[in-house]
């Protein structure tokens, strides 16, 4: 599909400029990546426009992820092509955050050695824009991209303080502290984590909002055990460790069984861990009530200062 007919066919969704589309359609045409990994779906104006380069290549798949309880992309796939639908994989989640969907992908492609079969050739991170959540999804996204594959992390600029209403759909459980309300987290990532990373190489920074980095090729991992104790001491080790595990088996299994007869002091230990959450979550409550508060003055002071500085121009205007 070209790059006019889909850039109509988005139109008036957020989230990605036509110019920023036109990189990312581009980037996929030269490259011709077989399997595109998006993480932060929002109402899919970039997916859509990565998913409109693969049906011009002619092959390929986006997989774009994100939480159910974020933006729908439903309307914009319903006016867009058929055929450029059919190379979206919509991945809705009800985990915290994407890392946990990472972390089976992760978990199904590794060896015992610790390899992982990557599957990817591009990585486009447009989701949570948080230092904990992104950080450790580059370390995850790494694993699965190929060699010669590039990651794109977006919004390097972008602080919580341009959106505190949004932090629900971003994985924050507590409140922030002033510096992380303010210093952008996804620059920290590309600076911090990204840049110093081994497996990655030639970085880029586009228009100081885009941070690109490229995967260079490594050695396997290798794994190999290796027993310098005497075979006794080795078995009783073995014993111990299969010892351990059954104990903590009938642990568990007795705790299931008092938890059955309703043993009053399971009981109670289940209430003093229900209040505890629930107190936990008050807090939470509270901190968002102060951040919204924060926000609206802010913009309630704005807006009464531009109605003084109109009455003043105006009170003016009418002198002369």
């Amino acid at each position: 599909m070209e790059f006019e007919a889909i850039a109509e066919a988005v139109r008036g969704f957020r989230n990605m400029t036509p110019k920023e589309g036109r990189k990312v359609y581009d980037h996929v045409r030269s490259t011709r990546p077989s399997e595109i990994l998006e993480l932060g779906t929002s109402y899919g104006v970039s997916a859509a426009y990565m998913a409109a380069a693969l049906e011009a290549n002619g092959e390929g798949r986006i997989t774009t992820v994100d939480h159910v309880r974020s933006n729908s992309p439903q309307e914009l796939l319903d006016r867009v092509d058929p055929a450029v639908v059919r190379r979206i994989n919509l991945v809705r989640i009800n985990d915290s955050s994407y890392n946990w969907w990472l972390k089976d992908q992760v978990a199904a492609r590794s060896d015992p050695a610790g390899n992982c079969a990557p599957l990817y050739d591009f990585c486009y991170i447009d989701g949570a824009h948080n230092w904990t959540v992104d950080g450790f999804a580059v370390v995850l996204a790494e694993k699965l991209l190929r060699p010669d594959g590039w990651l794109l992390l977006d919004d390097l600029n972008w602080t919580y303080r341009s959106d505190p209403h949004g932090m629900r759909e971003r994985g924050v459980f507590f409140p922030l502290s002033a510096s992380e309300l303010t210093t952008p987290h996804i620059r920290g990532v590309f600076e911090l984590i990204v840049k110093p990373y081994p497996a990655f190489s030639d970085f880029r920074v586009e228009d100081d909002v885009w941070a690109w980095a490229r995967k260079s090729a490594a050695e396997p991992r290798r794994l190999s055990v290796r027993v310098s104790r005497p075979l006794g001491t080795a078995v009783v080790t073995l014993l111990t460790r299969a010892a351990q595990y059954v104990g903590v088996s009938l642990n568990l299994h007795r705790e299931r069984l008092r938890k059955a007869r309703r043993d009053p002091e399971i009981i109670q230990q289940e209430i003093e861990e229900r209040a505890q959450e629930l107190a936990r979550l008050r807090w939470i409550e509270e901190g968002y009530e102060r951040l919204r508060g924060d926000a609206e003055g802010s913009a309630s002071d704005s807006a009464a200062t531009a109605r003084k500085t109109s009455r003043e121009g105006g009170s003016s205007c009418g002198g002369r």
